[in-house]
């Protein structure tokens, strides 16, 4: 692997915790010399602007040797803070700040960490002085276009041909259940096509149910049937296949099992997807044609042609101009590097992100167009791999450790959140902290928006404002990650310490058993599996760690499973379904760092801490069916879900005004509720779902309520009349979801809202589809709107 990039991250490791070390020191947790801790850190600094400062590309051979020095020097001076701050914790017992031992001893620990120390800055500097005499060079800077990356979301270069024909296919008048083959090599666009049809509002508007799936080479049926189900039930492959045939039976379903090797992962699934004549399709996507032609009598493959030269210009043109002309000066070594490409999309997006953020200047372009075809004569897949690994080898280095961090950690098929993927780069010290200006969530999530610009990685998902909020990479990127680190499989998930696929220390700790925890001091996150009980397990000697995280923990309800102590952790950044601390247990400190919250209350729970998270902006609140009341939420919160919490008091409770996002999941409101919501004035999206009938049932919204909301779901029993006073409120709603038999009434006002540009209706009174199919016709014909999307999934 490139020294360069290991020696990097060794170097944001020890940043890392330098920075959690300071905190410790500011809370009085740690006795060392804070002018050590300083001068350290400046240090690194300085290291991070000179590394950063080589040019991408081979570097002169004898700087290997001192790269390697390097990092192990780095990794011995965070083996240093390391070994101080456990001993001093192991010798306190867990003490208070105030309880530590005599002067003497508290100096013998100054002492000792400021020899050592002195030892590391001493040894860094003398590396340092021998690699500045190597000439290096500032990477280049990216140009400020005025005009976008991609301006064309939603098209289909070359494909609108293909598109037509799969489409016919889903809509032909053949009532028995026809399987749709489409064919081509990888980096072709075969997952493209299937998705641009899945999405298409046409599709959907026939179909009763939709799914989506990755078979992917190393197939598992039981993995795919929970992916079709959206269940994780550990269930027999019988018993989830018995679920989805029950699910599908007797509806017109559209299923696209995505990238298929094997016949046998067909045959395995193919007795689970019922034939009632319902005119249901199945889309398989496959390199592989003897499998597509033996998918059945009713499959006849469909074949993804290589684009064409025109096309693939265009193509090229949308990804690097934004849809505007190529400079003439650049004209002609753009068509050679497109004709290099040979009509492969993957390829043709990927060479252009690279030129999107290069120098656009015709020696640049000359050398890639020379490094292109050098590659001429390589088979197709080898030739792929080949032209992304340019875009690798182009790439600054702080996005290097972030791009093989998504490809070695995740699978082809991965839903990647983007939240949970901000805060795994963060708490895996893979992304630069600023020192001052930009948080370091802002940093890694510019590092991720860099990617999808460059085509290194693609959204799956984008939420309602706009931001993608899942991503996902393609199969041969991720071989290209695993080429580059030396790896072949993603990080299982095992009782055993991991080490960082970027040889850091250990990043990250996964254990289904915690009995090996102990030997694991330094970790930055830890992801607990299964039923693991972790009341008993040393959490203060985890004093690096980020990020905690507990999956299938139902069984924990209502039990104060996650130990006390990790309330005594400032640098805690990350809290997934932990259980709230009691008020005889509440640590001293504020949370300054803790920035993610999903927990499950605990009766005596003390929600007033909720004022000390300072820096909290992701909040999940599963209240088990206690009430609420008397709450301050934090200043700085965006996203707030509450599950479960009955008999809300909006009196006492108080709601920031930086909130974007509220979920209400089976709480008890009334309606009166609803505009006290109206009056944030960044709330954008809101869903309301309550199951039970409020005595409170008309809802009519304050005038001017609801400035900024641009989608409303509401579902359940909560609302039976929705009345309009005015026409001024939601004068920015764009989306409007509405699940609700209860409902029967919606205001005529709706269609006087000019950015409302969709409608969902789901189980609804037939008045309330009535209505809003006036909506409709108005604003077709009164205001022009023809891109207006309509969808009634299901009748009452």
């Amino acid at each position: 692997m490139d020294l360069l990039v290991l020696a990097y991250v060794s170097l944001l490791a020890l940043l890392q915790l330098l920075d959690t070390l300071k905190l410790r020191l500011k809370c009085m947790l740690t006795l060392m010399d804070p002018q050590q801790v300083n001068d350290l850190e400046e240090q690194a600094f300085l290291f991070l602007d000179l590394l950063e400062s080589f040019p991408p590309g081979p570097l002169d051979p004898q700087i290997n040797p001192l790269l390697l020095q390097f990092r192990n020097s780095v990794r011995a001076a965070c083996c240093v803070i390391d070994t101080h701050v456990v001993d001093q914790i192991r010798q306190r017992g867990g003490a208070a700040a105030s309880s530590y031992g005599s002067n003497q001893q508290n100096d013998k620990w100054i002492s000792a960490f400021r020899e050592e120390a002195v030892k590391a800055h001493r040894d860094l500097d003398s590396i340092r002085c021998k690699l500045t005499q190597f000439p290096t060079a500032l990477p280049p800077k990216t140009l400020n276009l005025d005009f976008p990356s991609v301006s064309s979301k939603g098209k289909v270069f070359g494909f609108e041909e293909h598109v037509a024909c799969i489409k016919n296919l889903l809509t032909s008048p053949e009532k028995s259940c026809q399987v749709i083959p489409i064919v081509g090599m990888g980096g072709i666009g075969k997952t493209t096509l299937a998705r641009y049809v899945y999405e298409d509002s046409g599709i959907q508007s026939r179909l009763d149910k939709k799914h989506w799936v990755t078979v992917s080479q190393d197939y598992d049926l039981l993995r795919i049937l929970q992916g079709i189900l959206h269940q994780k039930d550990k269930n027999s492959v019988r018993e989830l296949g018995t679920n989805l045939w029950k699910m599908l039976k007797g509806r017109r379903y559209l299923i696209v099992l995505d990238d298929m090797w094997d016949l046998s992962a067909w045959e395995g699934l193919k007795p689970y997807f019922p034939d009632d004549r319902t005119g249901s399709r199945i889309i398989v996507t496959t390199r592989n044609s003897k499998l597509a032609a033996s998918l059945g009598s009713s499959s006849t493959p469909y074949y993804v042609s290589f684009l064409e030269e025109e096309k693939s210009w265009e193509l090229f043109c949308d990804r690097v101009f934004g849809g505007m002309c190529c400079p003439p000066e650049l004209e002609t070594i753009g068509k050679k590097i497109v004709k290099n490409c040979r009509g492969l999309p993957l390829e043709i997006v990927t060479i252009a992100g690279l030129l999107l953020k290069s120098e656009q200047t015709s020696e640049h372009w000359s050398g890639v167009s020379k490094d292109i075809a050098a590659l001429v004569n390589s088979q197709d897949d080898e030739h792929t791999r080949k032209v992304l690994s340019l875009s690798y080898d182009n790439l600054p280095l702080h996005l290097k450790p972030v791009f093989l961090y998504i490809g070695s950690c995740t699978t082809e098929d991965d839903n990647i959140v983007r939240i949970k993927l901000i805060a795994s780069l963060i708490g895996n010290a893979v992304v630069r902290p600023i020192r001052r200006g930009k948080a370091i969530e802002e940093v890694a999530n510019d590092y991720v928006e860099d990617l999808l610009q460059r085509n290194l990685i693609f959204i799956r998902k984008r939420d309602y404002f706009g931001q993608f909020s899942a991503c996902g990479i393609h199969d041969l990127l991720r071989d290209v990650c695993l080429t580059k680190i030396g790896g072949s499989e993603k990080v299982s998930n095992e009782s055993r310490c991991v080490s960082c696929i970027l040889d850091m220390k250990i990043p990250f700790y996964i254990t289904r058993s915690g009995d090996a925890i102990a030997t694991c001091k330094s970790c930055q996150s830890h992801i607990f599996y299964d039923n693991e009980k972790t009341s008993s397990l040393p959490f203060r000697s985890f004093w690096n760690l980020k990020r905690i995280c507990h999956f299938n923990c139902s069984f924990l309800c209502g039990v104060d499973w996650l130990s006390w102590e990790i309330w005594n952790m400032p640098q805690l950044q990350w809290v997934d379904r932990g259980g709230w601390p009691a008020k005889e247990r509440r640590g001293p400190l504020a949370f300054e760092r803790l920035y993610y919250l999903d927990f499950q209350y605990v009766g005596g729970s003390n929600t007033e801490m909720f004022c000390a998270m300072s820096a909290l902006k992701y909040l999940y609140f599963d209240g088990l069916g206690v009430g609420l009341n008397d709450v301050t939420f934090p200043p700085l919160l965006e996203y707030l879900e509450l599950r479960e919490v009955w008999n809300i008091d909006f009196d006492s409770v108080i709601l920031p005004q930086s909130l974007k996002r509220l979920d209400l999941m089976h709480c008890k409101i009334s309606c009166r509720d609803l505009n006290r919501f109206g009056a944030l004035p960044n709330l954008e999206f809101l869903h309301v779902d309550i199951a039970y009938k409020c005595h409170d049932n008309v809802w009519k919204p304050d005038e001017g309520g609801f400035c900024q909301l641009k989608h409303l779901t509401i579902s359940g029993s909560l609302v039976k009349y929705w009345k309009s006073g005015s026409d001024t409120h939601f004068p920015q709603l764009s989306t409007l979801e509405l699940c609700a038999d209860f409902l029967k009434v919606i205001p005529r006002g709706l269609k006087l809202i000019d950015t409302l540009a969709e409608i969902k209706l789901d189980r609804c009174h037939k008045d309330v589809v009535s209505r809003a199919k006036k909506v409709l016709k108005w604003l077709n014909i009164f205001q022009e709107i023809t891109n207006f999307v309509f969808l009634l999934m299901r009748k009452k």
